[in-house]
Parts: C-alpha cells; sequence; structure tokens
C-alpha cells in the first residue's frame, strides 16, 4: 500500500509541475481550471481515497488469504468437501435414532474432485464450479476452511485440470466390502451425503432445530449415506448424484408399469434379472412431482440395500423377503406416478448385456 502512495506521488508531482509551466489561465477561473494547483491537489486527494476503496474491498470481497476468485482447488486422497445449494450461514441440522439431514446439502465432493473459486463471501462462504467426472459436475458453495484444509491450488485450465484423468468405479469386489461394512457397522443414513469419515461443521455453520430454538453444544456432523449418494460413491461420482433423466440412469433391464398388476412369476423372474450393484429405480414422471428420481434399492447377495431416512437408517431385506418387499415398493411407485425400473450400471456386469442369451432373457414372454 505503501509503495503505490508513493508512486502516485511522484507521479503527480512531476505532472502538476510541468502543467504549471505549459500554461496559465485568468485569475478568476484559477480554482476551477483542471490544470490550476489547487484543482490537482483536490484531485490527488479524491483519486487517492477511492484507491484505498477500492484496494479494501477487493481484499474483503476476492480474497481469503491465498485463496481469490479464479483459483483452481483439487481435493486431497482421503479427504472430503461438503457443497451447499445456497449461501446460508444458519441452517437446519434434523437428526434422528439412525441418521440426520442437513438443510441445503447438495453433494460431498469425492477425493480427486476439482472446484473453481467463482465468488467470495463475507460470511467465509465461497460460491463454486465444480466436477467429479464427465457426468458430475455443477455450482454450489463451500465453507473456505474446507479448501484451506482439505485441498491443494492447481494450475491451469479448469476443465483441462478436471478431467486429466477418466475416474472409473470400485471394481464389483469393492462394492460387495462397502455393502458389508454398511450393514455390519450400521452406517447412519445422512441425506446428501457419501462418506464414511465423519465430517464435522461445528466450526464452520450455524444451526437450529426444525422449530428454529438454537441448539447448543450439538454435535453436528456428515456421515453416512442416502441412496443416490451411495452409487455416487461406489460408481466413484461417474453415476449422476440427482437424476432427472431416465435414460442416463444405466441400462434397463426390467420395466414394471405400475399401471397393471403383475403376477408372482413375473416379481421373480424380474428380480432374477438382477446382480450385485444393480438397482430399482422410482422415477417420478409426472411434472407435479418435478420429473425426478427419489428412491432406489440396490442388490447385493440377493437382497435389497436400502437408505431409508433418519428414523429407519440403512436397511437390509434379505433374498427370501424381496418379492414382499418389490410389492411394497411397487405401491410407492404408483403412489408417486411412477414406473418401477431395474437398472444394471456397472461396466463390468454391462458386458453381459452384449451375449445373445442375457439378450434373449430379458425379452422373453411373461404372460
Amino acid at each position: 500500500m505503501l509503495f503505490l502512495y508513493l508512486t502516485y506521488k511522484k507521479i503527480f508531482k512531476s505532472s502538476t509541475k510541468n502543467l504549471d509551466k505549459m500554461f496559465c489561465f485568468n485569475q478568476t477561473f484559477v480554482c476551477y481550471s483542471p490544470m490550476s494547483p489547487a484543482f490537482m491537489r483536490k484531485s490527488k486527494i479524491i483519486t487517492f481515497s477511492l484507491v484505498l476503496v477500492s484496494l479494501a474491498i477487493f481484499s474483503q470481497s476476492y480474497c481469503f488469504g491465498d485463496i481469490t476468485v479464479g483459483s483452481i482447488f483439487r481435493i486431497k486422497e482421503n479427504h472430503y468437501v461438503p457443497v451447499f445449494n445456497n449461501n446460508v450461514f444458519n441452517l437446519t441440522y434434523k437428526s434422528g435414532p439412525k441418521g440426520s439431514y442437513c438443510e441445503g446439502l447438495d453433494i460431498v465432493l469425492l477425493p480427486a474432485s476439482t472446484l473453481q473459486i467463482i465468488e467470495m463471501f463475507e460470511n467465509g462462504h465461497v460460491e463454486v464450479e465444480y466436477c467429479v467426472s464427465e457426468t458430475v459436475k455443477g455450482r454450489g458453495f463451500v465453507h473456505a476452511n474446507f479448501i484451506r484444509n482439505s485441498m491443494e491450488q492447481v494450475k491451469g485450465k479448469f476443465w483441462d485440470v478436471a478431467l486429466c484423468h477418466k475416474r472409473l468405479p470400485f471394481t464389483l469386489q469393492k462394492f460387495r466390502k462397502i455393502c458389508y461394512r454398511c450393514i455390519s457397522e450400521k452406517i447412519p443414513y445422512c441425506g446428501g451425503a457419501s462418506n464414511f469419515e465423519r465430517i464435522n461443521l461445528d466450526n464452520m455453520y450455524f444451526f437450529s432445530e426444525k422449530q428454529g430454538n438454537s441448539l447448543q453444544n450439538g454435535n453436528y456432523e456428515l456421515r453416512g449415506f442416502d441412496g443416490f449418494g451411495f452409487l455416487y460413491f461406489v460408481s466413484n461420482g461417474t453415476l449422476f448424484r440427482e437424476l432427472y433423466d431416465i435414460n442416463m440412469s444405466g441400462e434397463k433391464l426390467f420395466i414394471f408399469d405400475t399401471r397393471r398388476e403383475y403376477s408372482l412369476k413375473e416379481k421373480k423372474f424380474a428380480l432374477s434379472l438382477m446382480r450385485d450393484s444393480d438397482y430399482i429405480l422410482i422415477h417420478r414422471k409426472k411434472k407435479r412431482f418435478g420429473g425426478r428420481s427419489w428412491y432406489v434399492a440396490i442388490s447385493f447377495n440377493g437382497g435389497l440395500l436400502e437408505f431409508k431416512g433418519k428414523k429407519h437408517g440403512i436397511t437390509f431385506t434379505e433374498k427370501e423377503s424381496s418379492v414382499k418387499r418389490l410389492d411394497t415398493l411397487l405401491g410407492m411407485a404408483r403412489l408417486a406416478g411412477s414406473d418401477l425400473y431395474i437398472v444394471r450400471w456397472h461396466p463390468e456386469l454391462l458386458t453381459l448385456l452384449k451375449t445373445k442369451e442375457a439378450i434373449l432373457n430379458r425379452k422373453m414372454p411373461l404372460h
């Protein structure tokens, strides 16, 4: 700041001397002449004040230490960064016996995800554009502390850096280990989250109960999964966290038209098509429901792994009870005005669909 002032003073001093030598004006108008010493002195004071104000605004609005607008950051290994869909400092945190829900949580970015700073705010929030993979990208708000502690700055053009390596989903073997861990450790449900590790929010956000009463000394953390967060996690960010287009869900093995009834034989056949990592999808196609997917049940070990909310948590239905559970899911789909889809997405399983036998089985008459 001192350097700017000295430079400014030197330039204006020399300019004033030169101008005084070159021009002479009528005394009546000397105070108003653009080249008069009086006018130049006032100009220097006004201009210098504007420079100070501009620098103060710039430093306050666009810089938090080494975090500046336009900077690009990549998440470190074994770190996870929550992104919210609004710039609200006071959030509603709801907890239940088997899980929690944090208002406004949009996505939890996985390791090696990339983001670029778009805008900065006084409350410590930063608006970012993020990219997890070619299919998962968007905008949201991150607290600056996460950028400082969980990310490292990288150079280059944003999209070149973000897509410099191709993400691959976890192998089916690792998928099965993750499912076992969810069941055996009773991992909690967490709306919008996608992580086993605890992400503590206490020092960065203010929280309130649903009724609006302030909570004191609460344990505000993100840990666990919801249904789409689980698929996003095991796909290593290659599946959409929010699914609006059913055609982007994967290969559809079977479609239940919920306007008609299905026999026990048809239901068993549809379930027999499923392999580990395939999933049942309920997608609201009516406009009044927003045209988005809202529930999944994931196939594992012949049964169904589900994410039922903070009250019921993550549950597993054994193979023997899967038909009964399918009946319940069909009822949910009817209420939502949706068809029910059985979807395959994992690359290791999609190769099976290319065989003639598999294609014939999928088109087998069911009546």
